[in-house]
C-alpha cells in the first residue's frame, strides 16, 4: 500500500520480493500480447487515415473540377491600369470581348468655398439667427443656426444633417472660411443653397456667390467608337454585362480592355485532379503493400477501383491516359486545349457527366454513416476495449500482487519469530554429549 516501507527476507528463508516481481511479469504477459494488438489496431488507423486524407485532397479537387462556373470563369486586362482598372462580377454573364475607350473626364462632386470667413474660430459666423437650407438630388436639408454659432457649429450641424453633404474649416492664412461639397459625384448631386438669415450674405457663399462655386458637379465620361457614355460615379457597371469598369485618369489615347476565357484555370483544375488522384493511388499502396499495416485489407482496392471506373466520361473525351503498371494517371494536354479552343460545351459535358456519376459514391463515403467514418469508428472501438481489458486487467494483479505481498510478509515475520524461538532454545537446553 502507498506510504508503507516492506522489507523482505526478514527471516533470511526466501526473498519474497523477487518471487513478487517474477510472478507480475508471468501475469502481465497476457497485457503485453493485448498492447501489441491494440498497437496493430493503431496503426491500422494511422495508415487509415493517411487513406482517408489523401481521398478528401481527392475529393476536393474533384468539387473544384466540377464546379458548374468553372467553364464560365474569365479573364480581364487593360492596357494601362494607371487609367482604368476592371473586375469581373458575374463571370457567367460575360462574354469574350476587346473593348477600345478614352476617357474624357472624371466624376467630380460639387465643392462650394464661401469668399469671406472670420479672423477667429470663436467669431459668431452669422448675426441673426436663421434656418440654412441646402439642396442636394432633389432632398432638402435645413440647418438651424443661431447669432453666437461659430463657423465650426456650422460645419457640424451641416454633416450632422446627412451623409450626403459634407463641410469642413479651411484656413486661408487670414481668415477660417467654410467648405461645403456633396458626398458623392455627379451632375445629380448638385448643391443649391438658401438662408433665412445673414450666414450666406455673411460669408459670400451660395447661388448668389458664383466665385464660391469652385468646382462643378460632373459624370464621368467616356467616348467609345464614336459614342459618349456617362457614369454618376469613376465606375461603369452597365458598359459590359457582368464587370465593373472604374476610370482614374483623363486619357485621349484609347485603352483596351481584353475578356478571356479563363483557360488556365481549367487547366489547373483538371491538373490537380489528376495529381490528387495519383497522390491517392501511391497512398494505398503504401499502406497496403506487403508487410504494412493495411496488407490484405481490401477496402481501399475496392474505393480506387469504383473511381476509376467513374472516370470513364474524361477518358472518352481522351483527356486521360492510365499507366496500368503504376496506375497513375497523365494528362491529355493537347486534346484539352482544343477542347477548350474550340469545343468547350463537349467539355462541360464531360464535367457535368463526371460529377453525376462520381458526386453519390464521394457524398456516401464521406457521409456521417458512410465507409469512411465507419472504419475509423470501428478502429476506435477495438482499440477503446483493448484499453478497458488492459485496464482491468492491470488493476486485478496489481490487487493480487497486493495480496500476496502481504501474505507473505506475514509468512516471513512468523519465520522469523520461529528462528528467534529456536534460537533461545538452542541456548537454553544443554547439547547432547557425543561420547
Amino acid at each position: 500500500m502507498a506510504g508503507e516501507i516492506y522489507l523482505s527476507n526478514l527471516s533470511g528463508q526466501f526473498d519474497y520480493q523477487t518471487i513478487l516481481q517474477k510472478y507480475q511479469e508471468l501475469k502481465f504477459q497476457q497485457v503485453s500480447l493485448v498492447r501489441q494488438k491494440e498497437s496493430a489496431v493503431q496503426q491500422k488507423k494511422s495508415a487509415f487515415e493517411a487513406f482517408a486524407t489523401s481521398l478528401e485532397d481527392f475529393k476536393k479537387s474533384f468539387v473544384t473540377l466540377t464546379d458548374t462556373t468553372l467553364l464560365d470563369k474569365k479573364n480581364v486586362r487593360v492596357s494601362d491600369e494607371t487609367i482604368v482598372s476592371a473586375t469581373i462580377t458575374n463571370a457567367s454573364a460575360v462574354n469574350p470581348t476587346d473593348l477600345h475607350f478614352a476617357i474624357n473626364q472624371l466624376a467630380t462632386n460639387d465643392v462650394w468655398l464661401s469668399q469671406t470667413g472670420v479672423a477667429n474660430k470663436s467669431d459668431s459666423a452669422a448675426s441673426t439667427d436663421g434656418t440654412l437650407t441646402i439642396s442636394v438630388n432633389g432632398s432638402d436639408y435645413a440647418i438651424d443656426y443661431t447669432s453666437t454659432d461659430t463657423l465650426q457649429d456650422i460645419a457640424n450641424g451641416i454633416n450632422q444633417v446627412s451623409n450626403d453633404l459634407q463641410a469642413s474649416i479651411f484656413y486661408d492664412g487670414s481668415n477660417y472660411r467654410l467648405i461645403v461639397s456633396s458626398a458623392k459625384t455627379g451632375t445629380d448631386n448638385t448643391l443649391s443653397f438658401s438662408d433665412t438669415g445673414d450666414l450666406l450674405d455673411n460669408l459670400q457663399l451660395g447661388d448668389s456667390y458664383s466665385d464660391s462655386h469652385v468646382q462643378n458637379a460632373q459624370n464621368a465620361q467616356i467616348s467609345i467608337y464614336g459614342e459618349t457614355v456617362e457614369s454618376q460615379t469613376n465606375t461603369f457597371t452597365n458598359l459590359l454585362t457582368g464587370i465593373d469598369i472604374v476610370v482614374h485618369r483623363v486619357s485621349s489615347d484609347p485603352v483596351e480592355i481584353k475578356v478571356e476565357n479563363d483557360n488556365e484555370a481549367v487547366k489547373n483544375s483538371l491538373g490537380d485532379f489528376v495529381s490528387k488522384y495519383n497522390s491517392l493511388v501511391d497512398t494505398i499502396t503504401d499502406v497496403t503493400g506487403k508487410g504494412k499495416p493495411l496488407s490484405g485489407d481490401f477496402t481501399l482496392q475496392s474505393i480506387r477501383s469504383t473511381i476509376f471506373d467513374n472516370l470513364t466520361p474524361l477518358f472518352d473525351a481522351e483527356l486521360l491516359s492510365v499507366d496500368y503498371k503504376s496506375g497513375h494517371l497523365s494528362l491529355n494536354s493537347d486534346n484539352l486545349d482544343s477542347l477548350l479552343q474550340n469545343d468547350r460545351t463537349t467539355l462541360k459535358n464531360t464535367f457535368t457527366l463526371l460529377k453525376d456519376g462520381l458526386s453519390p459514391y464521394m457524398d456516401y463515403l464521406f457521409d456521417t454513416d458512410g465507409l469512411i467514418k465507419g472504419k475509423e469508428k470501428n478502429y476506435d472501438t477495438q482499440i477503446e476495449k483493448y484499453e478497458e481489458y488492459i485496464q482491468d486487467q492491470s488493476i486485478r494483479i496489481n490487487k493480487e500482487i497486493e495480496n500476496l505481498k502481504k501474505q507473505f510478509i506475514h509468512l516471513d515475520m512468523q519465520m522469523a519469530q520461529f528462528n528467534d524461538i529456536k534460537q533461545r532454545l538452542n541456548v537454553i537446553l544443554p547439547k547432547k554429549s557425543t561420547t
